[in-house]
């Protein structure tokens, strides 16, 4: 998430630099992208682009690390809240995020099936919110609840790629709803 002090120029240029990247990442791997043709496309001089990063792996870096930013925020937000309508908001949040996402998401999860991302993300919603909220839902043993935990964010992760590949046709409150469905219903069998 970008500082609010930060000029608006900059903001717009950092946008366009993320835009070019991830289109060329719908195109190739990562690695065989260069800062000149991320430039050419994003429409800045390479001196530009070197203002706000060091490299290419140095811009991905930092789209990622925004992403796990902003879903850190969305979990802190989210966790005083409980029961089923908590759920569907922190779901809400999430998908939310997923489609301002859309361009980083589909450049390294469905495009370039980048397993650390991936790995990453995993954990992350695991850890930072849906864990505590299986706690909260189920006197199931323990490791059952883990077991469930993975179950329901690899749904969703599944779930999200789907409302990716079909172009995001329906709303993140659409797409929550049918998560948070999906999972209070798992949570109804798991009790």
């Amino acid at each position: 998430m970008e500082e609010p002090k930060t000029d608006r120029r900059v903001r717009k240029t950092k946008k366009q630099l993320r835009m070019a990247l991830t289109t060329l990442m719908m195109e190739r791997s990562v690695g065989d992208i260069t800062v000149r043709e991320i430039a050419e496309l994003a429409d800045v001089n390479r001196g530009t682009f070197y203002a706000h990063y060091r490299d290419v792996n140095d811009l991905l870096t930092q789209l990622e690390e925004n992403v796990f930013l902003r879903l850190e925020e969305i979990s802190v937000t989210n966790r005083s809240r409980s029961g089923e309508d908590a759920l569907f908001a922190y779901l809400t949040d999430v998908m939310t995020l997923c489609r301002d996402s859309a361009d980083i998401y589909r450049a390294l999860v469905i495009r370039n099936n980048d397993m650390d991302f991936q790995q990453k993300l995993l954990e992350a919603l695991k850890s930072h919110y849906m864990r505590s909220f299986v706690e909260y839902s189920s006197k199931a043993p323990a490791r059952a609840q883990e077991y469930f935990c993975s179950f329901a964010v690899h749904g969703m992760l599944s779930i999200t790629n789907e409302w990716m590949e079909s172009g995001l046709r329906e709303t993140p409150e659409e797409i929550a709803r049918f998560g948070a469905d999906f999972i209070l219903r798992g949570l109804g069998g798991l009790n």
